[in-house]
């Protein structure tokens, strides 16, 4: 009876009818696209338990530094590096018929560094923390750059194959299958750093992870690009959109692949595009309302007297928030939108920060990583949805480019300030900080206009 109703709900989320107006082509590998899209998901999220950049990544750093400066870099210049090459590979990929390809190849490029990562552990007794540190932030510039060179191709990958119309849906049920790879990964994380000697526990650790890292890979790979006319529309569900959604105006559009000048093009579309540069400065403002975000399981393991193994439990912490995040925003995200979703979640953010600025003790403080694993499913249901919708289809591959790119040196912004506040103020200042940046940035967000969601309404003859 329970195994029914669990596929009567998995028919009902992930099925075409016709009045959702998709497309043929994309409607003919949807299932099969979902199926292995969040096998992928799943098994990468897992892999990411073990070198989480909020949790695992900064503790690994704090055994070699007690600089604020060096262990809030850690994260920024991942993000950093993920957001800073997007719009520069945006022409490329608008003219491509077929992304499936081009992405393997860039998933390959982003799994390298993370093998590095078990060869720095190991040879950590030798080198010294010193010459350690220095790799180690090597290896984060370089995954965040090879995550960056991946992450455009995936994000377009994912607007071809999965229709605009199940895509919060798609999101939320297999990012909330991913949170529980997650929390299993985290578990056998906090047994690997408790029984093993340090660093070959984190090395025991990494090397996990890479396998399953390329199990994900082996998913990946068996994505299936939409057979489509090159004349037809590539993007899924547009005959619906079309009909429901409000369309830029003409004056508004540059045209994509005109110029060489990328930065001239980029130019263009903000002066032109007011909706976006608020969306812009909205995410731009909430990164800096991030720089707590690597902060957060050091202050704790240092505030509390805790031990690192304790870093597993906070991860698990958020991953399985994230179940519940996911959950929540897949079930109402196609009925709300992406905007709302984005500025809820920069809502739970705020609780969190404020939480950690007010609690005295360790299980009130757990929240903390509740409220910001609801609030990074929010982001990773919403944001991309938005940018997503923010453009028409043939410039929706420089706007995700864009939004990424000129966002991403606000990442390397925070950790500077985040720095300088720790050393001259203290954990709680910056937090304070970085709480007035988030409350700000919600109320930016609130004023971005993304696609209405009503229902279809057809077109007067």
């Amino acid at each position: 009876m329970m195994f029914q109703r669990i596929k009567d709900f998995l028919e009902a989320q992930f099925s075409i009818r016709p009045e959702d107006n998709v497309h043929p082509a994309v409607a003919k590998n949807f299932r099969h696209n979902a199926i292995i899209n969040t096998l992928d998901i799943s098994f990468f999220f897992m892999a990411d338990s073990f070198w989480s950049i909020n949790t695992i990544m900064p503790v690994f750093a704090a055994t070699m530094t007690d600089s604020p400066f060096i262990i809030g870099l850690i994260p920024a210049i991942v993000n950093a590096g993920w957001f800073l090459p997007q719009m520069f590979l945006a022409k490329r990929i608008s003219n491509m018929p077929q992304i499936v390809p081009y992405a393997r190849k860039m998933a390959v490029l982003e799994r390298i560094p993370y093998l590095l990562l078990v060869v720095l552990a190991l040879l950590l007794p030798l080198i010294g923390n010193q010459m350690g540190l220095a790799v180690l932030i090597i290896l984060m510039i370089w995954r965040g750059l090879s995550g960056g060179m991946a992450g455009l191709p995936w994000q377009e990958m994912m607007a071809r194959v999965i229709p605009l119309t199940h895509r919060a849906r798609f999101f939320g049920f297999s990012r909330m299958v991913g949170q529980g790879f997650g929390v299993a990964g985290a578990a056998i994380l906090g047994l690997i750093l408790a029984w093993l000697k340090y660093p070959y526990n984190y090395a025991m650790g990494f090397g996990l992870a890479v396998i399953i890292q390329w199990i994900s890979y082996a998913f990946y790979r068996q994505n299936r690009d939409p057979e489509i006319d090159p004349e037809d529309s590539l993007l899924a569900g547009q005959a619906a959109e079309e009909q429901i959604l409000p369309q830029p105006e003409p004056e508004t559009k540059a045209k994509s692949g005109t110029k060489s000048n990328v930065l001239a093009n980029a130019g263009e579309i903000l002066r032109k595009d007011g909706n976006f540069r608020l969306y812009i400065l909205a995410r731009a403002l909430s990164f800096i309302g991030n720089m707590g975000t690597a902060f957060i399981a050091v202050y704790a393991i240092r505030a509390f007297s805790l031990n690192d193994e304790q870093a597993a439990i906070f991860t698990a912490l958020i991953f399985a928030s994230g179940i519940v995040g996911y959950a929540l925003w897949g079930a109402i995200g196609d009925r709300i939108g992406p905007k709302k979703i984005v500025a809820l979640s920069f809502v739970a953010w705020a609780l969190a920060l404020a939480i950690a600025i007010l609690t005295k003790t360790i299980w009130i403080y757990y929240l903390v990583f509740v409220f910001f694993g609801i609030y990074s499913a929010g982001i990773g249901v919403g944001d991309s949805m938005l940018i997503m919708e923010l453009s028409d289809e043939k410039l929706r591959p420089t706007y995700l480019g864009m939004a990424r790119t000129l966002t991403g040196a606000f990442f390397l912004v925070a950790p500077v300030l985040a720095g300088w506040l720790v050393n001259s103020y203290g954990y709680i200042t910056m937090f304070v900080v970085a709480l007035v940046f988030t409350v700000l940035s919600t109320v930016l967000m609130l004023r971005v206009h993304d696609f209405p969601r009503r229902k279809l309404v057809k077109p007067e003859v």
